[in-house]
Formats: structure tokens, sequence, C-alpha cells
């Protein structure tokens, strides 16, 4: 996910629902320069280019926004050497809290890069620190680190004590669910999954669901269900499903910013084509997270309440999953600021994952992507999961409806449609 102004993305959608809408995608006319091999390797060595070239500054007020971009392109390319390290102690090492944003940017390089050569730093920002971001995500680096003092119930101390009001915000509160709870109760307190996709959630609208592991480095899938209650088909009869990936680049928890797609329930508003080169030509279905927009536009009008309210989203629920905590991570995620989330394809370069998991998938900034591959030579699109899940979602005959992001178990290997097929019977 690439960020660009509000204002045109809105524009773009109210325009190309327009233009787009019921109309099916043809893959065999999708074209795109920028996968060409010149013009990415130009474009991959600027980007690396220009990092280096800033990590080399002093960090002040007047390079801070540079260093702060340049640490998150690192990332995003998952840059790991010497220089990159260097670079991530120098920005943690400045006066805490002094340039907020940068920090950040840091500690979630930090948290993507390594989960122990930074302890010093991250944990000197830890204690200290009175942005709740920072010290979530300093929180969650040293959970992963190998200092044994470091452990869930300290961390859950810590914030109470440190934060008094913790659970009157919606990252504390979020970071203090899963401090306390194990991803083993967690989901042995999942209510039914059949109550949930047979669930409407509101009358005569489309429902995505994206069905993933707690490990988000395996890709979970993707299903549709219509407004009359049945399940896209493929033409042989089966269930329609792809792959999906909803991992970032820093793997951090959905609940802070540039996470993993946070849980919970997302409204879906139409269809666009990103001008971000990355993203490619391929049609992105538009959600929105709930604070990102109004509650009107948010439930389709059906709301019973003008301002923002907990009421409204826990009622689009079935009754047994209305008190399921994880099934709200999106509402407080989105609370906290969390926004421009979507649903779309990749043209970026396959080489940079080629060693993880999701591999041919590409991580984003927090989105939900499918597999696209690209001809470097001719600039035509060879295989595009984003086509089908486009054209599945357009046979509906609806724009409009709702995404669901759901978390099945802790299992180490990618969601298959056999995890599933029991509970849409």
């Amino acid at each position: 996910m690439k960020l660009f102004s509000l204002s045109l993305l809105l524009f773009l959608i109210f325009s190309t629902n327009l233009l787009f809408a019921q109309k099916y995608v043809n893959k065999n006319r999708l074209r795109s320069k920028f996968v060409l091999e010149k013009n990415k390797k130009e474009y991959y060595k600027k980007i690396e280019t220009n990092i280096y070239q800033t990590l080399k500054k002093e960090i002040n007020s007047s390079t801070k926004k540079e260093w702060q971009k340049a640490l998150i392109e690192a990332e995003s390319l998952f840059l790991k050497n010497r220089r990159i390290s260097n670079a991530i102690i120098k920005a943690l090492s400045i006066k805490t809290d002094k340039y907020i944003k940068l920090q950040r940017a840091a500690l979630e390089t930090a948290y993507a890069t390594d989960p122990n050569i930074f302890t010093t730093q991250v944990n000197r920002i830890f204690k200290i620190t009175k942005d709740k971001i920072s010290y979530a995500i300093a929180g969650n680096y040293l959970l992963r680190t190998n200092t044994k003092s470091i452990t869930k119930v300290f961390l859950l101390n810590d914030l109470e004590n440190k934060f008094v009001s913790w659970h009157k915000n919606p990252l504390l509160k979020s970071f203090h669910y899963y401090l306390k709870y194990s991803p083993k109760e967690q989901f042995l307190h999942q209510p039914s999954l059949k109550k949930l996709f047979k669930h409407t959630f509101q009358k005569g609208k489309t429902i995505i669901f994206s069905i993933h592991r707690r490990n988000r480095n395996f890709p979970g899938i993707t299903i549709i269900k219509k407004p009359d209650g049945s399940f896209v088909k493929n033409n042989d009869g089966s269930i329609f499903s792809i792959p999906q990936l909803a991992v970032s680049f820093s793997n951090l928890p959905g609940y802070i910013p540039n996470g993993n797609t946070p849980t919970g329930i997302y409204s879906i508003v139409g269809t666009y084509i990103s001008p971000t080169k990355s993203i490619g030509p391929t049609p992105n279905i538009l959600v929105r997270t709930p604070f990102e927009v109004s509650p009107d536009i948010f439930f389709h009008k059906l709301n019973r309440h003008k301002k923002w309210n907990k009421e409204d989203y826990k009622n689009l629920l079935p009754i047994s999953w209305q008190n399921y905590f994880p099934i709200y991570q999106s509402y407080f995620a989105g609370k906290s600021g969390r926004k421009l989330i979507i649903m779309h394809g990749s043209t970026d370069d396959l080489s940079y994952y080629k060693n993880l998991p999701y591999y041919p998938l590409s991580p984003t900034q927090g989105c939900l992507s499918t597999k696209e591959i690209w001809d470097s030579k001719t600039g035509k699109c060879i295989v595009s999961d984003q086509v089908k899940l486009v054209n599945a979602f357009r046979s509906t005959k609806q724009n409009q409806g709702f995404l669901i992001v759901i978390e099945i178990d802790n299992k180490e290997k990618p969601v298959t449609f056999n995890d599933i097929k029991k509970y849409l019977n």
C-alpha cells in the first residue's frame, strides 16, 4: 500500500465506480510499463541510492523526514546490512521522543530487521517514551529478544503502571489484550466460524471473507458471499477462493500503524485503479476502516448513530461474536488512525521476497495483496489472482458490502480451502 491524497482517492472511487461497475476485467489487456526490466531496475536503483545517501546525513529538524522515508523504504526492500543496522542504531540513539515519527520508523525498521541487535537502544526508548505507538512497538520488539526478564507478565505490569488509563486508549487496549491472552486462549474462545460465514451482516450486500493464520507469513485465502447468502462459485461448481496475503513489511501486529492487516470488519465502497505504479493497473477493491470515513459511508446509510459508535459495529456481527475482542481489531485500529487499507495486486519486484514463505505474493504496508506475475519484456500480465478476485466480486452485482478479516488458528502453514469448507455448509 502506498499513501496518497485522500481527496484524490475519493474522486477516483466515485469516477471509476461508474466506469467499472459490473464490468469484467480482461487480464490479457493489462499492461504496465513499470514492470519492464529496464524501468524496474532504474526504479529500485534510485530508491536504494536515495536511501544510502540520506543515511549519510546528520539527523536534525531539516533531515528527519528524509530519514524517516529512507528507513521505511529500506524496510520495504528488506535491506539488511551493516550500513542499515548502523543507521537504525543512530536513529534510535537520538533523544527519546525528540522526533516522534522518525523514532517510530526506526523502531518499526528495527523490528523488521533483527530481533536482537537493537535491544539496548529499544529498551532505553521503552523505559522512558511517552509516545504510545513507540511504546507498543518497543514492547513487541523486546518480547522477541533473548532477554529472559522481558515476559508478557512483565510488559502487562509495566503497561498498567505507566499508562493508568490504558483501557481508554484503543492501541494500548489492544496491546494489553494480546499480552494477557495467549493465541491458544484466544482461539479456544473463538465463536463458531460456521455462524460467522452464515451471517448476513447487512441485507442485500456482498461479503468478502479474508481468512488467515496468526502467523501472517503464511498466505490466507479469500471467499465471497453473494447477497442471497450463497458463495461465488467457479465454472465447475466449486466455491471460488484465491490465496491472499495480509502481512506488512514490518510484520508488526495489526493494531500498530503499518502493521499487518487488522482482523475485523471493513466497509467495501467500490473499486478503482491506483495511480501508484508498484500497485499496478489491475482494479483494486476499495475498503474503508472504521473512523476513516463517516458512519453513513461505512454502514451504507443503515447506521443508527450519526457519530462513530461501537454499537453500530457490534450490531453487524452475529450475537455469538459480539463479545470476541479480536473481531474488533479493525475498529480500534481505525480509532487509532489506521486507514488506506485496500485489496490489490502488485507489480513489485518479486525477487526481494523469493526466500520468504509467501513468495510469489507481495507484502505491503498493511493491505491485502494477491498474486500477480508480469512479463518484464512486454509489460503484459501473465497471472493475476487480483483479476479473478475483482471479477468474482463484480459477479455479485453489488459494488458495496463488507470485508471480514479473521484468523482461524495458530498453525504454521498456508490456509487452504479444506481448512474452512466444513464451516460453509
